[in-house]
């Protein structure tokens, strides 16, 4: 079909079985034989479906017609009908739906609940069905601000009894025609005749909901009110603690509370929830997570009816179960998804379970209340529990009756209720309905309660496998059902996990599609949760190698069922690479288990196993704090607190994941040469004391008074990080989402396991002499060296001010020069750093070796020594600033002097250097005119604008470094955009405010730098949008071998590789060259690493085709010297953020393309040589990048720090 094309796998999506065909939908000819196709998409308070089978389409309408196709079906015998039928489902999706589109550029996309979206007309907000009224709202983002229109179904004499947020009163202005109020909080409103009503909202008196509930009034007045929680339709997301506030008072302080309350007030709070993104969904998840495990009361002073609670349970499990198919953001739906899996799953017959218990006593002559019969205790206080507070506690209960039954011994009772429930003698004891006597034996009564366990779970059973079976398989086709008997008939052989992952990827498409049943998502947990438990049953220790590849890629291809990830699913990728045996996708290059390859597979378990723990801390991050909000806010235990995020976490299915990479990485290391380093968690900086224990548990309780590198022996994982240990590094190997590895990331510790005895000699030594030194990280090698005080004092951010007893470094005196900016041809020492002398002189000698064809240096301008100290005492605006940064210095030298570290004082300094400073008018037009005169920009005029708008030239003309002038063209590219004055002023003076960052402040005390001989200049250069990045070392700085290069790649730009972004970057060596190799340019590189970073940075889009996108660089007299490099110390700021995403590795020509990559370093290793001649033989370190298309670029060349001993 033409017109009806998968646009966005996400809300449109189709099944091909027999097959596995896909239907030719842009094709005219016959439909292949055994092919069978379900394309399903969303329309506005409608859901369509079209199965195709052979030459049958059935069309299945929604609750309205569609372009003249109605319910319940249509059948159309030949390809031809089902064109016809296209056209007025096409013209009726794009009358509101998005569906259909033939390409990319022009095609729409199918909607469902709350997707937002920016096209001409109102833009859709939130939409949300009420199945239990046959009402549909819709809230909308209109021209002159916001609009809510509700729809019945069937019109019919309804009233809106309705009000703002938490019952606010709505203002008269938005109120539709025949609204009266009726108390201090609600209006009502009548619905038209044809059942529709609208409300219409300014945008300054938009409410973040409307609430509601609805009175009938024909036939008697009849109130309907959502189970008891309100309707409610989402218009803005609403602050996080408007509701987070309302539920934790509800629980800490309701004084009559139970589970039905409970999901009442989940239920109407959900759509705020989503709303307000993942942060939000994780209180959902939290809140029922803990409820679930019965950290949370079930019953406090209150009672409910079981078809009460049945009912509650089944509305807020479908609400629930709708998000997790279709939130508009992929982890509110693996929230909710989580969340669903501990529901109750509600429905059946409440009132069954009532009456059951009721006609078991009486049939089998059981005493009841004033009935006569014989006496037995337990089923009459059972009985009465079931009738005031039946909860997923009654199946726990009657599977421990039943067990009590078939043995006579109440030790099995006891046994089965602790096992399958938590529950305790003394649990029962104490509920409002307690439950006190013990079971008398009779075993005739064993058939009625074993019907009665189904009754009881039809109810409260949600993700119970068999029972979720049970519910879902009337919505499925015969075969799968016949597989998914297949695997409960043999649940505990081998083979059953491989057929989950099948079952489960067929199922997908039935629970995703708009409209399916929760039972679908809740056999799908319960699938997935005993694909785990079969699992977890192995040995993991007893495979091979290749089965421990296998069952990785069968965890991931499960998880990527559950999981919508573009970072997950690139790893998914790149792994089904590493496992294929010559099906499907290629295999990597190499031969299997050869050095190249087993590099590559090196790579992508290391990228997969950053990419599993980066997902897990987010997690974690979201779901820990809640969880202590609601320990404070209902005093828990503690114990139950503490570890909730971490047990989230280790719950996830990713954690299985983890447990087989844990197992496989050192035998993938041990093919692959021997990585000596796993890195688990990369902290930004760890220096201090190195001390060695045996074991990580025999400083348990132990507190540091003084940063210090912990060499732990041997760690199990569950122990907790001392107080001032700044890292930690073992030789056991490490699970990275061992409670250990989670705390180390979430404090920022570094935790590191060593696998090679030399390093690890050189740590311990250190500690035996006492010594102390920085851990640093080399993403090349994936090695942590030490390195010797003062770098370690400057890196670690000590509390304490470091003395300015370093070895005093020389500083060049700035020449004093009255002019704002200068251009490359004018840099000379005096007035610029090393940085822009490097690259002038680079240019110059490139050329003149004849090399400039074929490397590029981007283009450069400079504002020189000395105009920050210029700008605050030249520009009158900025005399309150200078004052305080006067005050602020002085200040921070005071606390230094008394033994403190200023860190107030340091933050306020950048504060005030990078938000308030203001630049004088001749510095705007001089800068713009140099950097319109070397090609930074177009053309001068969009940055003058700001100095020649005003003839006063005050504050709003030319703006300060946070202001965001009126000036500004509007989005379309041009240098009045991302290369806007406002933008240019604002990087420079967050340069200049990195002056006083904690490292760079202690890193000048160390080396006895006075405040006042440290002069900043500012280069402005060109970033060009580089497909790879390097840093090449002439001698390599690990070995200290001479001549030796060691070069650094990544995919992107190179603030992930300087940055020391966790991963390890493409690492390679090319030996010292010969005069004959030399000669005739052949470099052997010799490759130590393939990329595994999880992060890759891309300039943004440049707009105008005329300019250029910026950089600000820091260049001071301080930087980049043979005696002292400090790197990284002062920062680079980019005019616009750079943009992050994960790197496809599956499809790189790095891990790819064997050829390409030697032919790639090997240009890398001879632009090394080329660079260090060009600097009369003396190493360098140098930055640059390669373009698509293959062109190179030096963006910078520094003199290397001598490698002659570690330093």
């Amino acid at each position: 079909m033409s017109q009806l094309m998968i646009a966005n796998p996400s809300r449109v999506g189709f099944l091909a079985s027999a097959r596995k065909q896909q239907p030719p939908w842009r094709t005219s000819g016959n439909w292949p034989p055994q092919a069978t196709a379900r394309l399903w998409s969303s329309v506005p308070g409608q859901s369509h479906t079209l199965l195709v089978s052979g030459l049958t389409c059935n069309v299945g309408g929604g609750s309205a017609p569609l372009g003249g196709i109605s319910g319940p079906f249509q059948r159309l015998s030949s390809l031809a009908a089902l064109q016809a039928v296209e056209a007025p489902l096409d013209a009726a999706a794009r009358g509101g739906a998005e569906v259909g589109g033939g390409s990319s550029s022009g095609g729409r996309r199918a909607k469902g609940v709350k997707a937002k979206r920016n096209v001409k007309g109102p833009t859709l907000l939130s939409e949300i069905r009420f199945d239990d009224v046959g009402l549909h709202g819709r809230a909308e983002q209109v021209e002159d601000g916001f609009k809510l229109t509700l729809q019945l179904d069937t019109p019919r004499g309804l009233v809106l009894h309705w009000a703002l947020d938490d019952w606010t009163p709505p203002p008269e202005s938005t109120w539709p025609a025949g609204t009266v109020r009726v108390d201090d909080k609600a209006c009502q409103t009548p619905f038209r005749s044809d059942g529709r009503l609208e409300v219409n909202f300014s945008s300054h008196d938009c409410p973040s909901r409307v609430v509601f509930v609805l009175k009938q009034t024909e036939g008697g007045e009849v109130w309907f009110n959502n189970s008891g929680g309100n309707y409610a339709v989402q218009l803005r997301a609403p602050p996080l603690q408007s509701f987070v506030e309302k539920v934790l008072a509800a629980e800490g302080k309701s004084s009559h509370w139970s589970l039905a309350q409970r999901l009442m007030l989940a239920a109407e709070v959900l759509e705020a929830a989503d709303s307000a993104g993942p942060e939000g969904m994780a209180l959902i998840f939290t809140w029922l997570r803990l409820s679930s495990t019965r950290v949370l009361d079930w019953y406090r002073n209150a009672n409910f009816q079981p078809k009460d609670i049945a009912s509650i349970q089944k509305y807020t499990g479908e609400q629930i179960a709708e998000k997790a198919r279709s939130s508009s953001h992929p982890l509110n739906r693996l929230l909710a998804r989580g969340a669903l899996a501990g529901l109750p799953r509600g429905g059946g017959n409440g009132d069954d379970i009532r009456m059951g218990i009721l006609h078991i006593m009486r049939g089998n002559g059981i005493r009841e209340g004033h009935r006569p019969g014989h006496d037995e205790p337990f089923l009459e206080q059972w009985h009465q529990k079931l009738h005031t507070n039946t909860s997923p506690d009654d199946v726990t209960i009657c599977e421990a009756y039943l067990a009590f039954l078939h043995s006579a011994n109440h030790d099995d009772y006891w046994r089965v209720l602790w096992d399958n429930g938590r529950l305790t003698r003394e649990k029962l004891e104490s509920w409002s309905k307690p439950i006190k006597a013990w079971p008398q034996h009779l075993p005739h009564l064993i058939p009625a309660f074993q019907g009665y366990l189904w009754t009881l779970k039809t109810t409260h059973s949600g993700a119970d496998l068999d029972t979720a079976m049970e519910m879902a398989k009337g919505f499925m086709d015969d075969d799968l059902r016949w597989v998914i008997y297949d695997i409960l008939a043999h649940r505990n052989d081998w083979w059953v996990p491989g057929k989950i992952v099948e079952a489960r990827q067929r199922l997908a498409y039935y629970w995703k599609a708009p409209g399916s049943s929760r039972d679908l998502l809740l056999l799908d947990i319960a699938l997935e949760n005993w694909f785990r438990t079969s699992l977890e049953r192995t040995d993991f220790g007893r495979l091979g190698r290749d089965d421990l590849i296998e069952l990785v890629g069968l965890v991931l291809r499960s998880a990527m069922i559950t999981y919508d990830d573009e970072d997950l699913t690139q790893c998914a990728a790149l792994w089904e690479r590493l496992r294929s045996h010559g099906s499907g996708r290629p295999p990597l290059p190499g031969e299997r288990w050869g050095g190249e390859w087993s590099l590559a597979a090196l790579a992508a378990a290391e990228r997969l196993e950053l990419s599993v723990a980066a997902h897990m801390d987010k997690l974690y991050g979201m779901v820990q704090p809640h969880a202590e909000a609601f320990g404070l806010a209902c005093r828990l235990d503690q114990a139950h607190v503490a570890n909730f995020g971490e047990e989230v976490v280790r719950g996830q299915p990713l954690f299985l994941a983890s447990l087989l990479l844990q197992k496989l990485e050192p035998q993938l290391r041990a093919a692959a040469g021997g990585a000596p380093w796993q890195i688990v968690s990369q902290s930004g900086g760890a220096a201090g004391q190195v001390v060695a224990v045996a074991a990580l548990s025999e400083v348990q309780g132990h507190s540091y008074s003084k940063p210090t590198v912990l060499l732990a022996g041997a760690l199990t994982g569950v122990e907790d990080i001392p107080p001032g240990v700044v890292a930690v590094l073992t030789r056991s190997t490490t699970d990275v989402l061992s409670h250990l590895a989670i705390r180390a990331r979430s404090q920022r510790v570094l935790l590191a396991t060593c696998f090679d005895d030399g390093a690890w000699k050189g740590w311990q030594d250190l500690a035996a002499a006492g010594a102390a030194a920085a851990a640093v990280v080399d993403p090349a090698v994936g090695a942590v060296m030490p390195a010797e005080a003062p770098a370690a004092a400057a890196a670690a951010g000590d509390a304490g001010a470091a003395p300015l007893t370093g070895p005093r470094v020389a500083l060049q005196t700035p020449e004093r020069t009255s002019t704002w900016a200068i251009a490359e041809s004018s840099f000379r020492p005096g007035l610029v750093g090393a940085k822009a002398l490097n690259l002038a002189t680079l240019r110059q000698r490139l050329a003149a070796a004849g090399a400039a064809d074929t490397v590029g240096v981007p283009a450069s301008v400079a504002l020189p020594y000395g105009t920050f100290e210029r700008v605050l005492a030249e520009e009158p605006r900025n005399a309150d600033a200078a004052a305080e940064v006067d005050r602020l210095v002085t200040a921070a030298a005071a606390a230094a002097a008394a033994g403190s570290f200023p860190r107030e004082e340091l933050d306020q300094l950048r504060k005030v250097v990078s938000e308030d400073l203001v630049a004088p008018p001749d510095l705007v037009r001089q800068l713009a005119a140099v950097a319109a005169q070397e090609g930074l920009i177009s053309s001068a005029d969009s940055w003058l604008s700001y100095a020649d708008a005003d003839a006063d030239l005050d504050a709003d003309a030319v703006g300060s470094s946070s202001a965001s002038s009126s000036y500004d063209s509007d989005a379309d590219g041009g240098d009045g955009d991302a290369r806007g004055w406002s933008a240019v002023w604002s990087a420079v003076c967050r340069v200049w405010a990195s002056k006083w960052t904690d490292r760079a402040w202690l890193s000048r005390r160390a080396l006895g730098i006075a405040e006042g001989d440290l002069f900043m200049s500012v280069l402005l250069q060109q970033v060009v949008p580089f497909q790879y990045s390097f840093v090449l070392h002439t001698s390599n700085p690990v070995t200290h071998t001479a001549g030796e290069l060691l070069g650094e790649v990544v995919v992107g730009m190179g603030e992930t590789l300087v940055g020391n972004y966790p991963g390890r970057a493409l690492g390679f060596t090319t030996p010292p060259s010969t005069k004959e190799e030399a000669g005739n340019g052949e470099l052997s590189p010799k490759l130590i690493s393939l990329p595994s970073k999880r992060t890759a940075l891309h300039a943004p889009p440049g707009g105008s085709s005329q300019a250029a996108l910026l950089i600000a660089r820091s260049d001071a007299n301080a930087e980049d010297l043979e005696q002292y490099a400090a790197a990284g110390l002062y920062d680079s700021v980019t005019l616009q953020p750079l943009v992050a995403r994960p790197p496809d590795y599956s499809t790189d020509p790095l891990l790819d393309n064997p050829d390409f990559r030697g032919a790639l370093l090997g240009r890398l290793a001879r632009l090394g040589r080329t660079v260090a001649a060009a600097f009369g033989g003396r190493d360098q370190d140098v930055e640059g990048g390669v373009v698509t298309g293959g062109a190179l670029y030096v963006v910078q060349a520094r003199p290397q720090v001598d490698i002659s001993s570690p330093h």
